[in-house]
């Protein structure tokens, strides 16, 4: 009897070990996680998601590597596949394997008194199946024992992630290119979305270059990324899917340190002061589509803190044409309309309108559809705590 108790117990462990071991979906949950990706083999693109990964032991140093899985991964002892793209702090790092025992392969994350770690997570698809256009995946975590390098955990966020396929064909699992030259500071990160409220899920996330990876490592990247993108400060390149009737209508650079929004840029109809138009595009990935700095201008501040104070700045440039920037802040979340008005009082156009948190912004206004001449722009906000600000400047559209 003695022996018996000794064998089962010994079977116990040994299924208990096991089923940790393998994956599911519970203790990884998303923050920012894009809609969609982009299909594998030599169209390879970065993608960047955050995340919190919870329930491990309080101030403990973790082993970890992140992939993709597919549903049909649950419940077995795979990852997944996809190379990862691992972040400590502003370090960036690439690797082509993936294990907890072998250096490079796996990188380090220390979790808080909670026993919770968040931050951002990366990987690149491959040629693997996984990545087939029109299947869903699912961003995955693999850990160790503190620190041991034997595998414990394998979690799965439940945030699934469209494959899109390279093609000018307008169906729903095509996707596009597209590509911008910004004044965003190196491994920030850039969010693209379809409205201009920062509501739901980016379409897509991507970090802006320079990384400080080496491109001859991360093969097998689209072209356009390897030719516009790579090594080049500020510029981003990812995909949006061709079904896209709204177009990109807000383009957000996110702070490294935090995931706070420190600037954005909106555009009302997805089709941008260039002339570059986002609506449903059909350019696979031999054409996509470019943002220039005339559309897309994300300079990050250092800002410590938020503002203290209502303001609404002079527009830059002014006198314009077409399109100019507006800033201003706000020291509380809370409702803001920012309108065009002509000289009679008559509302020409709404730049923005919606709900924004405490901070400072800064937004594009294209006048194409407008004629020459002296224009008023208005800035209305009503905060959660009861406090009301409005103000108007002048500005000057010269065509």
């Amino acid at each position: 009897m003695k022996n018996y108790l000794i064998i089962i117990t010994m079977l116990m462990i040994g299924f208990s070990a096991d089923v940790k071991s393998q994956l599911v979906q519970s203790n990884y949950q998303g923050v920012t996680v894009p809609q969609f990706i982009c299909s594998g083999g030599t169209t390879r693109l970065p993608y960047i998601f955050r995340a919190t990964v919870t329930g491990l032991q309080p101030n403990s140093n973790y082993r970890y590597y992140s992939q993709a899985c597919r549903y049909t991964d649950f419940g077995s002892t795979n990852s997944g596949a996809g190379n990862p793209v691992f972040i400590n702090g502003t370090n960036f790092r690439y690797s082509t394997s993936t294990n907890l025992s072998t250096a490079g392969a796996y990188d380090s994350l220390t979790t808080d008194a909670s026993g919770n770690y968040t931050g951002w997570f990366g990987f690149v698809n491959t040629g693997n199946a996984r990545f087939t256009a029109g299947n869903f995946i699912y961003p995955s975590i693999t850990l160790d024992s503190i620190g041991n390098g034997s595998t414990k955990y394998r979690f799965a966020l439940s945030d699934s992630i469209m494959v899109l396929g390279f093609s000018d064909s307008a169906i729903s699992t095509s996707g596009t290119g597209i590509y911008g030259i910004s004044d965003a500071n190196p491994k920030n990160i850039i969010t693209l979305y379809d409205n201009i409220n920062n509501t739901g899920r980016p379409l897509s996330m991507v970090y802006a270059e320079n990384d400080g990876i080496d491109a001859s490592v991360m093969t097998s990247l689209v072209q356009y990324y390897t030719d516009s993108v790579d090594a080049r400060n500020g510029r981003f390149g990812t995909v949006i899917p061709n079904i896209l009737p709204n177009g990109v209508r807000r383009i957000n650079v996110l702070r490294l340190s935090d995931g706070s929004v420190a600037n954005f840029i909106t555009d009302a109809d997805g089709i941008w002061p260039s002339g570059t138009n986002t609506v449903n595009p059909h350019g696979g990935s031999a054409n996509p589509l470019r943002l220039s700095q005339l559309d897309v201008i994300l300079t990050v501040k250092n800002v410590i803190a938020g503002p203290e104070k209502f303001s609404l700045e002079q527009n830059y440039p002014n006198p314009f044409n077409p399109s100019t920037s507006i800033t201003f802040s706000i020291p509380d979340n809370g409702n803001v309309k920012l309108c065009i008005y002509d000289l009679l009082g008559r509302e020409v156009s709404i730049v923005i309108k919606g709900n924004y948190g405490k901070g400072s912004y800064n937004v594009s206004f294209n006048g194409e559809s407008l004629n020459s001449g002296v224009y008023f722009y208005s800035l209305d906000f009503t905060g959660e705590n009861g406090q009301n600000f409005s103000d108007r400047k002048k500005l000057v559209l010269i065509k």
